[in-house]
């Protein structure tokens, strides 16, 4: 036993010593506390970056807004393929969202019958952001292409023929063919890809043949009809001359998008 002069000596250590080891848990709780609020906020912050690597956004189309439709096609183009137009202002196509899709026609008359032109403009929106609005305009535009009866340039290339790379030409024989639909066809030299369809219909009220031309220019999808109908189903439309039309009435469009 220690001597009791000892004692006080011994509970002022002690006292002391459960001092140090108490302050010492309370700084190391609060190193610990604040460590791991760190390390939290960096793995929410990591976490939010690897969300948005995992699934990035694409960039935007190219073209954010349309042409106007009524105002595409030149004036001397316009009394040329529709004689006789009432009014070559056009009539715009009814729409609510003139910056996803317009469109306009024209209709006039010749000794032949009556013609129709028109133009329609459709800008693609992908709603995927792992897929790009020029993307979705491409599956688009095939998906109308194969419906039409036409071979799409994946196809062609997985199965590379020499009537495919003849398709990219004009039809020679379109004008030895009016008296029957000319089979569709690619074309060059028009936007990033497109085609033309010619089909000629015969019924009892009368004959038409309708033109129609589709072509993709980034994310923007443009189609051109030209037709001609008449009462006498005696007489086809002739086919070379609403192609040309209808090509050139094209071409004025995508000069368009040129600007």
């Amino acid at each position: 036993m220690l001597p009791s002069g000892d004692r006080p000596h011994s509970s002022r250590a002690m006292r002391r010593a459960a001092l140090s080891v108490t302050a010492f848990t309370v700084a190391l709780a609060a190193l610990t506390a604040c460590s791991s609020s760190s390390g939290s906020a960096a793995g929410t912050a990591d976490g939010k970056a690897a969300t948005g690597s995992a699934s990035p956004s694409v960039a935007p189309g190219k073209y954010r807004v349309l042409p106007e439709p009524c105002g595409a096609v030149n004036m001397n183009t316009l009394k040329s393929l529709v004689p006789g137009a009432k009014d070559y202002a056009g009539t715009a196509e009814l729409t609510y969202d003139t910056d996803r899709r317009v469109g306009c026609g024209w209709t006039g008359t010749t000794s032949d019958g009556n013609r129709y032109l028109h133009v329609d403009f459709l800008r693609v929106v992908s709603y995927d952001n792992a897929v790009s609005d020029e993307s979705q305009a491409a599956t688009d535009y095939d998906e109308k292409a194969l419906a039409a009866g036409i071979e799409t340039a994946t196809s062609a290339s997985a199965t590379p023929s020499d009537s495919a790379s003849a398709s990219t030409t004009p039809s020679a024989s379109a004008s030895a063919s009016d008296s029957a639909s000319v089979a569709p066809r690619t074309l060059s030299g028009l936007g990033n890809s497109a085609y033309i369809d010619d089909v000629l219909k015969t019924q009892d009220s009368g004959v038409h043949r309708d033109i129609t031309i589709v072509f993709r220019k980034s994310n923007v999808l443009v189609t051109v009809e030209y037709s001609e109908w008449s009462t006498d189903n005696s007489v086809n439309p002739g086919s070379q001359e609403l192609q040309d039309g209808a090509r050139k009435v094209a071409g004025e469009v995508a000069d368009q998008f040129a600007r």
